[in-house]
């Protein structure tokens, strides 16, 4: 089963004279369905990533959830960014792509796949010696034409390391502090870090990857 850390690569020459990139967004969404063709339909089931197009308006609100004016904020920066649903889907807005892991090293596997078994907002999709994979569905679920929306995957490895990837800030926040939740008392604290997103130049229809800026710590000078 395919699982994702960054989303899938865009094509310019796929896109180019089908849509404007100062026009809109896009969008790039999982979804899971049952795969009819193989003995158990719902392990692994099948993961599908799409990517669609929507129109934003200069006076309407920008997508990536600023706030702002599409016309103000999105619009005239160079580089094109795609967005994803916020969990709970497309009526509870959409976040820029910032693809994104947590990894809790040092766990205790039997009783945190115990417990994310038993939870309704996780679906398990594989499940074997070697390593335990779930997907959040959210609570209920959304469904639509391709599947149910998937927010985020949870990894457990040998039962030692747990790894969480989300495509956005957003996506990592709620999947945090479901395992906070969850098995808060046992996990501690992850290591959490960015992977690189693809944009589009609008100037050069050149893709580009956009790594995350990272903070260098000011040293202090010692007084004489």
């Amino acid at each position: 089963m395919p699982r994702y850390v960054t989303p899938p690569r865009l094509d310019p020459d796929d896109l180019a004279g089908i849509i404007d990139p100062n026009r809109g967004f896009l969008c790039l969404t999982s979804h899971w369905r049952p795969d009819p063709e193989a003995p158990d339909p719902e392990m692994p089931g099948q993961k599908l990533s799409m990517n669609s197009y929507i129109t934003s308006p200069g006076r309407s609100p920008c997508l990536c959830g600023s706030g702002k004016h599409y016309r103000d904020c999105c619009r005239p920066n160079r580089l094109w960014r795609p967005i994803c649903p916020n969990p709970g889907g497309t009526d509870k807005g959409f976040s820029l792509v910032k693809p994104q892991k947590a990894v809790f090293r040092d766990v205790d596997g039997n009783l945190i796949r115990e417990r994310l078994m038993a939870d309704p907002r996780l679906r398990c999709t594989d499940d074997s010696l070697t390593s335990s994979f779930w997907i959040l569905f959210g609570d209920p679920p959304v469904e639509g034409q391709y599947g149910i929306l998937c927010f985020g995957d949870v990894e457990l490895k040998r039962s030692r390391t747990l790894v969480a990837t989300a495509m956005s800030d957003l996506r990592m926040r709620t999947l945090l502090a479901l395992l906070d939740e969850i098995a808060g008392d046992v996990l501690g604290k992850p290591r959490v870090s960015q992977e690189p997103v693809y944009a589009i130049d609008k100037a050069t229809g050149k893709m580009r990857e956009v790594r995350p800026s990272g903070r260098r710590g000011r040293r202090r000078r010692r007084k004489r």
